[in-house]
């Protein structure tokens, strides 16, 4: 039994008490989940029961927790199928008063017979400090203190969510720019304390007139947004301004009432509506986001050589061997440092010119190409190039033009292209593989790409999204979800490629899910030249 097998290193007094002081306490557990702690007396102290009274089998402890943390932890138990699998839990337990803590759980199985762990090692470590010092943190960080609406960055994101539902199920989405528009002329009149008052009550009446999942949010001084999904924009307006303006404020200066002006706009994004509101009602063009650095034209990116290609190796998952690399674009600013071309990009597209930056890369690609003919590269085609005949016409030919190296390029393209327009994508995919080039579908399940679109497209590979990678070793959620793209890439002949892989245990765990070829910062960065992967043990090797 595990009682029996405890490691030398849970012990030692020291150890137990240095683990204590930092709120961690070390367990082992056997097939039966009794919970084996190194300093018992600690933790009863922690979940205050009295000195021997504190039980620890299974049923025990997960009688501390709720229902559904409850099946999570028997799943992550459960996924302990081979040594060295671990897990990592965060959830809620109470302690013998009932007060909530809340504990971090990790644990890794140290010896496995017939798929199952029969001996589990772990620490259960206190975070309840930090839990609600975050919490206080995200609220603070998405809320306007004085109204406790969310605020401007909490408006992008929920408009944002709603605009999509909205979109998928057919209704029109709409933003509300609301200004109350003498609170400037009280507040010089009765003073900031009237202003605050006023505000509280107008935020206060506005979120009661809304219905979920409606919401309203304050942006700055009088200025207050609303988007509505389930209100006829017209008829909220009114129920909003009542709402504001129906009752008088007595103060000792007389009665006061509040003016509210309102404007709407369609909501795709949110930045457009908030533009479009905003000069409704200031008669400006006024932004209102600070002004982001200003991106170069693509003329100017070229002209002035400000552009660089960076190389990223992606490895075998199983060996960790070098396969090929992809081809990353990196932007060079004013002071001369280099980062990321993304925005840059988005840019371009919305400029109609990133096929320009297209024919860029596949040009700076071709002398390391034609430098080694062992080496493979991955190089981004845009939407903008293949859905545009002309474009596409223009890349493919300057891909014949390159004769048998095009045997040592991928083209990668983006999966929104195969949502939106299968049939380019299918026409260009075909042209490209007959000129000898590989293709594959980047950002994989980062939308809404279904296995239908990827046979029209007829690709060889695809790229799981870094969204479901990153973690992957301790979500069983992604671990299943990986695992089905997989095996539906396999019966149809589709290599993969998981980006995004930052350590070893994801490493681990995604060779074992049968993925091809990984990518990621724990193989390598980019760098100015094609160069080999980091080599940590393999899972080969270490399994």
């Amino acid at each position: 039994m595990a009682r029996q097998t405890r490691s030398p290193l849970l012990e030692p007094a020291l150890l137990s008490g240095a683990l204590a002081l930092a709120g961690a306490y070390a367990f082992e557990m056997g097939e039966d989940g009794y919970l084996d702690f190194s300093d018992r007396t600690a933790l009863e102290r922690y979940l205050i029961e009295s000195p021997g009274a504190l039980q620890t089998t299974q049923a025990d402890w997960e009688g501390r927790m709720l229902r559904q943390d409850m099946r999570d932890r028997q799943n992550a138990v459960g996924s302990l199928t081979y040594d060295g699998a671990r897990y990592q839990l965060d959830y809620p337990l109470r302690d013998t008063m009932g007060v909530t803590r809340h504990v971090r759980e990790v644990a890794e199985a140290v010896a496995c017979a017939d798929g199952r762990a029969t001996l589990v090692r772990g620490v259960i470590i206190d975070r309840t400090d930090d839990v609600r010092s975050d919490e206080a943190t995200v609220w603070r960080a998405r809320h306007d203190a004085l109204t406790r609406l969310p605020n401007r960055a909490a408006l992008m994101e929920g408009g944002t969510q709603l605009a999509g539902l909205g979109g998928r199920i057919g209704i029109p989405v709409h933003l509300l720019r609301l200004r109350l528009s003498n609170l400037e002329t009280l507040t010089a009149t009765f003073g900031e304390g009237l202003r605050e008052q006023l505000l509280q009550q107008a935020a206060d009446r506005m979120q009661a007139a809304l219905r979920t999942p409606d919401l309203v949010a304050r942006l700055d001084g009088p200025d207050f947004a609303a988007v509505t999904l389930n209100s006829d924009p017209d008829t909220l307006s009114l129920r909003l301004r009542a709402a504001v303006t129906a009752e008088l404020y007595q103060t000792p200066f007389g009665l006061l009432a509040l003016e509210l002006e309102s404007t709407r706009a369609p909501l795709d994004t949110v930045e457009r509506a908030l533009a479009i509101t905003n000069r409704a009602l200031s008669g400006d063009d006024a932004p209102l986001a600070p002004t982001k650095t200003r991106l170069p034209s693509v003329y100017e990116a070229l002209d002035e050589a400000l552009l660089e290609l960076a190389f990223q190796p992606i490895v075998h998952a199983v060996s960790q061997d070098l396969h090929h690399h992809e081809c990353l674009l990196r932007l060079r600013d004013g002071a001369g440092r280099l980062s990321s071309a993304f925005p840059f990009i988005v840019a371009a597209e919305g400029a109609g010119e990133v096929h320009r930056i297209d024919l860029f890369v596949l040009e700076q690609a071709v002398p390391f190409l034609e430098a080694d003919s062992r080496l493979h590269l991955a190089l981004n085609v845009s939407a903008g190039t293949i859905g545009n005949d002309a474009h596409s016409v223009a890349y493919i030919d300057q891909l014949r033009k390159l004769g048998p190296l095009t045997k040592q390029i991928t083209l990668e393209m983006t999966e929104t292209l195969a949502v939106d327009d299968p049939a380019k994508a299918s026409r260009f995919s075909a042209e490209v593989r007959g000129l000898g080039c590989r293709f594959a579908v980047d950002d994989f399940a980062s939308g809404h790409t279904s296995f239908r679109n990827l046979l029209a497209v007829e690709a060889d590979c695809i790229k799981i999204d870094g969204s479901l990678v990153r973690g992957v070793a301790l979500d069983a959620n992604k671990q299943a979800f990986i695992r089905m793209m997989v095996d539906l890439a396999s019966t149809f002949a589709v290599e993969t490629v998981a980006e995004m892989v930052e350590d070893r245990a994801d490493a681990q765990i995604l060779a074992r899910l049968g993925v091809d070829y990984l990518q990621g910062y724990y193989f390598g960065r980019p760098g100015p030249a094609p160069h080999q992967p980091n080599t940590p043990a393999s899972p080969s090797r270490a399994a």
